[in-house]
């Protein structure tokens, strides 16, 4: 299991340098191979904007925020669904629809939140 971990850590310092040497190819070589264990989907679409939002593709990262906010919304992770509209709204403030998705997403984990707790 030690070795199975140190795998990944590795592989995670490889695409972290890949991405500040701004290599783009590899990043995403890197990434299609992390990708394949993951378990979330949502976080692996949120990865993927991440990554072409440091490579400065904003449209393509757009893309796969709004698909990992949906995955999260349907996997009943309001949370993570909010958090990624806000970051959605930073890359396009004027873009109403992520300001309206996002406090409908806070809302609902707040309700969520509560209900858990009583």
């Amino acid at each position: 299991m030690k070795h199975e971990n140190d795998m990944y850590s590795i592989a995670w310092f490889k695409l972290a340098e890949c991405v500040a040497r701004r290599e783009q190819e590899r990043a995403f070589g890197l990434y299609r191979l992390l990708a394949h264990s993951f378990d979330d989907q949502a976080f692996a679409q949120q990865l993927a904007g991440d990554l072409y939002r440091a490579f400065d593709d904003d449209k393509s990262a757009i893309e796969k925020y709004e698909q990992a906010a949906y995955l999260y919304e349907q996997g009943g992770r309001s949370r993570e669904a909010a958090a990624v509209y806000d970051h959605l709204k930073t890359i396009n403030p004027d873009e109403k629809r992520y300001q309206e998705a996002a406090a409908s997403a806070w809302t609902a984990a707040k309700s969520a939140k509560m209900m858990s707790a009583e």
